[in-house]
């Protein structure tokens, strides 16, 4: 079948859209990311996405940023090239390791010496995903100058799942999942998966007739239990490991291999005055690289490995129609167990406190909320933010906000900065102007903010003597509808981000000024029909390098041939589209998946 036959075919199909991310209300109306603890989606006072179960495997993504990329705010600026190859992520412009990184509501050790790559982290367990705009240092600590995505990969829903699937550069896919309550009390969680494929020729060279395929492999497991002590209290524990393996063309190795695991276990406790938890975390993350033909003992070999020891706890009166109190404490650990970086300092302590207040007085919203870090190698911090809302007529609804955040450099900063340069921490101060509509037949939300940063990390470039110091002020809107008109649902999204250094007046690089993205799916015939347009603007790189807009459409269904099995197809780049994410990487020409999923 012709391309312009099979779009013929699918468009009109794609014109009944539905909201890119409606889910059932008893499992979107209530967060955690907010404030650490459950309370409605709804009084949130800053941009939330919520991601369930359900929008995944409507979505069909093959790795995070598939799903991800969409979403109001997000860029992936470094992706060099496809499944597995290393990508990470721009919040509103800000820097990759700016967007705090939580898998269920634990910081990744990934993050001790560089930002989070979202390539890598199988997309199969995750159960659902909690997305948060703007600073959250206030609530969260360091790295939260962009924003805070958690990770979760545990869920209350009893649910037995075997998932296969294939599609094209020789990819096979094969996962299982089981969440059951086996008694009243408890719940026990077990998910397993691996994928591979053959890729692609991520970075060709000219002239080259004989161009490689840069593969990739990835296996992971998630156990998890839950067990209710009484009416109050309940015990809970999760252990998720994943390790994967990426050929790459680099300059100085060609092939990767990544092993991460995290443990952790907590108390909650919650009657109807009070509620509480008290939680502890221990992960570590690895990285090797090597040139392939040499093999792991040549002089090419690298290793980085680090580990996140940590240990939080809060106590809060019960969310009511009035609002909240909530304090609480946190101490982390993080320990670089490699000397790659050539870091001096190995490890060290952050101790934080906190304290919020949530109140409302009809129509008037106001939260207030006060931090202290006490970082081990730069001292003592201290951030806050405060928001007013209020609330109008005809379900309208207008919000003012400020918060400040910070950041200390990472050891990989440390180790790469340039001579005689002591790093120092990075500082923002961020305000914002929401305004949201909320109608019978559609939602909207126009958020205007300005974040200044000072002291911005920045790379020049090159292995050693690379960073400094630098300020930049970003300033940026989002417009986001989400429709629901009898058959037609849908969600569109724009972003403008002007995020400039303030020292050359430049755009910073990898940071398209424009961004826009339309989601959309319908239920006919039993039959569920999904299209996606994301469209990239021009953006810098390296070298004073342009890279040329895109628009990239992405199409799928599924099918529930019985009550168990479900079958499922995707194609992403319909129009096979040449682009680039980064200079000199290709990114995945138009490709195909099939699968099926069934369960028990």
């Amino acid at each position: 079948m012709s391309k312009k036959l099979l779009v013929a075919v699918l468009l009109p199909w794609a014109a009944f859209a539905q909201n890119s991310f409606a889910t059932p209300a008893d499992d979107a109306t209530e967060i955690t990311i907010y404030s650490k603890v459950k309370q409605p989606l709804t009084s949130a006072l800053a941009p939330v996405e919520v991601i369930t179960k359900a929008d995944i495997e409507r979505r069909q993504p093959r790795s995070l940023v598939d799903l991800l990329e969409t979403l109001p705010g997000m860029q992936f600026g470094t992706q060099s090239g496809g499944l597995g190859q290393a990508t990470s992520l721009f919040v509103r412009g800000t820097e990759s390791d700016h967007v705090l990184v939580l898998v269920n509501g634990r910081p990744q050790a990934q993050m001790v010496n560089n930002n989070f790559d979202f390539s890598r982290l199988p997309v199969s367990n995750v159960e659902r995903i909690e997305y948060i705009r703007g600073p959250r240092a206030a609530i969260y600590g360091s790295s939260a100058i962009g924003g805070v995505v958690n990770i979760i990969t545990s869920s209350p829903i009893n649910d037995t799942k075997l998932s296969v699937t294939t599609g094209s550069n020789d990819y096979y896919a094969g996962d299982v999942s089981i969440n059951q309550w086996v008694t009243d009390e408890t719940r026990l969680q077990l998910a397993t998966g691996y994928r591979e494929t053959r890729g692609y020729d991520v970075k060709p060279q000219p002239g080259n007739t004989e161009t490689d395929r840069d593969g990739f492999d990835s296996k992971n497991l998630t156990l998890g239990i839950e067990h209710k002590l009484n009416q109050a209290w309940t015990w809970g524990a999760n252990a998720n490991g994943w390790e994967s393996k990426t050929d790459y063309d680099g300059s100085y190795s060609d092939t990767s291999a990544t092993q991460s695991y995290q443990v952790d276990t907590g108390l909650s406790y919650q009657d109807e005055q009070l509620a509480g938890q008290l939680n502890a975390s221990y992960g570590e993350f690895e990285n090797e690289n090597w040139v392939k033909k040499d093999g792991r003992n040549s002089k090419s070999y690298s290793n980085i490995a680090n580990s996140i020891t940590r240990l939080d706890g809060l106590v809060q009166n019960n969310y009511s129609e009035q609002g909240y109190t909530l304090v609480g404490m946190d101490w982390q650990q993080e320990r670089q167990l490699s000397k790659s970086t050539g870091s001096v300092q190995s490890s060290r302590d952050n101790t934080g406190v906190f304290t919020s207040i949530y109140h409302t007085w009809s129509p008037l919203t106001l939260e207030l909320t006060g931090r202290i870090d006490d970082n081990e190698q730069y001292g003592s911090k201290g951030t806050w933010q405060s928001a007013l809302s209020l609330a109008m007529p005809a379900q309208h609804r207008t919000t003012l906000s400020y918060g400040t955040a910070f950041k200390a450099p990472s050891f990989g900063d440390i180790a790469y900065a340039k001579k005689g340069i002591e790093l120092q921490p990075e500082e923002s101060q961020n305000w914002e102007l929401g305004f949201a509509g909320d109608y019978d037949v559609l939602d909207w939300q126009l958020n205007l903010y300005r974040n200044n940063i000072d002291n911005l990390i920045v790379y020049n470039g090159g292995y050693v003597n690379s960073t400094e110091n630098t300020d930049s002020l970003i300033r940026g809107a989002e417009f986001i509808v989400k429709a629901d008109t009898g058959l037609l649902h849908h969600t569109f999204s724009y972003d403008y981000t002007n995020a400039k250094d303030i020292k050359t007046a430049k755009q910073l690089i990898r940071r398209a000024k424009r961004k826009a993205s339309w989601t959309g799916d319908v239920d006919v015939f039993n039959t569920n029909l999904f299209a996606q347009v994301l469209y990239v603007g021009e953006r810098g790189d390296v070298g004073n390098v342009t890279l040329l807009s895109y628009t990239i459409w992405n199409i799928g269904a599924r099918y529930p041939l019985t009550q168990q099995l479900t079958l499922n197809g995707k194609i992403n780049n319909l129009f096979d589209k040449d682009y680039q994410v980064i200079d000199g990487y290709d990114a995945p020409d138009m490709e195909f998946y099939v699968g099926a999923d069934y369960r028990f």
